[in-house]
């Protein structure tokens, strides 16, 4: 009779093992991801104007060639639980995309003119061009230039810079000097063509939308960002702006001057020097607050 008991106890652990083992080959690992794929996100605590006794707006330009910023740029293609900032971006904008109430974004930094889905690609670069053509006349013999309509395609992994625009300010109720990300823009970094579609040495930027961080929130907090520190520690990209794990130098900040940019007024060394005056500014007021 214990025999028989063991046998079955046996079999059973051995059908287990097997399940699991199935289970494994399909995952491609020993344990299944679950933690930032249904992750919601977390909400910003409420803040009351009576409890702000400063507060100033930044704006950013992060450039992702710059080591520190590449989780925002790879994968270049779409993986299996990976992509790119920009291609979740357009995932999540795109009326007939995976999200079925898409994100509105918008032409400035103040939300006022809403962009459609058809004027973000063309920015992209998906916008038609002509060019004048030399062809033969197989009858004549002689040649002649013909107009051709050329479709263009959108051209993502162009994005090779992000402007954040973000509030800095004292939480007087709570004693805390915070920061919060305001909007994400995508740049657009491409050569211009010439009338015979050749790129040429002129190098332009291009403001391709701007989105409300709030709303493209829940998107990004369920979408892994890599880790190369840990595999089993992957962060989102709610995590990165939260966290600022991310490098940008400051670009513009409030100003009387219609809220000027930094390049408006400085340039080369200069423009580098005043933003490091900002960012020190910034610095100091908040050790100023202190008594040590």
């Amino acid at each position: 009779m214990k025999k028989l008991l063991f046998l079955a106890l046996a079999l059973a652990f051995l059908t287990v093992n097997k399940q699991e083992a199935k289970s494994q080959d399909i995952t491609r690992g020993v344990y299944q991801k679950e933690n930032v794929p249904y992750r919601k996100p977390i909400p910003m605590p409420y803040l009351r104007e009576a409890d702000v006794t400063w507060s100033k707006l930044i704006w950013r330009n992060l450039d992702l060639r710059e080591k520190a910023n590449h989780a925002l740029y790879y994968p270049s293609t779409p993986m299996t639980n990976r992509v790119s900032l920009i291609t979740l971006m357009l995932n999540n904008i795109n009326p007939e995309g995976e999200n079925p109430s898409p994100i509105p974004v918008y032409d400035d930094d103040d939300f006022k003119v809403q962009l459609d889905y058809k004027e973000i690609l063309t920015r992209l670069g998906a916008e038609t061009t002509t060019q004048q053509i030399t062809d033969i006349d197989p009858i004549t013999g002689r040649e002649f230039q013909r107009t051709e309509t050329i479709a263009g395609s959108p051209k993502p992994e162009e994005v090779l810079q992000y402007l954040v625009k973000e509030q800095w300010y004292f939480d007087k109720q709570h004693s805390v000097f915070r920061v919060r990300v305001l909007a994400l823009c995508p740049v657009r970094i491409y050569y211009r063509k010439d009338d015979q579609g050749n790129d040429t040495d002129e190098m332009q930027r291009r403001q391709v939308f701007w989105v409300p961080y709030e709303d493209i929130r829940p998107v990004l907090v369920r979408q892994e960002v890599f880790n190369r520190f840990n595999d089993l520690n992957n962060l989102s990209f709610d995590d990165l702006f939260l966290q600022r794990l991310f490098h940008g130098y400051i670009f513009k900040e409030s100003n009387v001057y219609d809220n000027r940019a930094i390049g408006e007024y400085a340039i080369g060394r200069n423009a580098l020097y005043e933003a490091q005056r900002i960012h020190e500014f910034i610095f100091n007021f908040e050790q100023d607050l202190w008594e040590y």
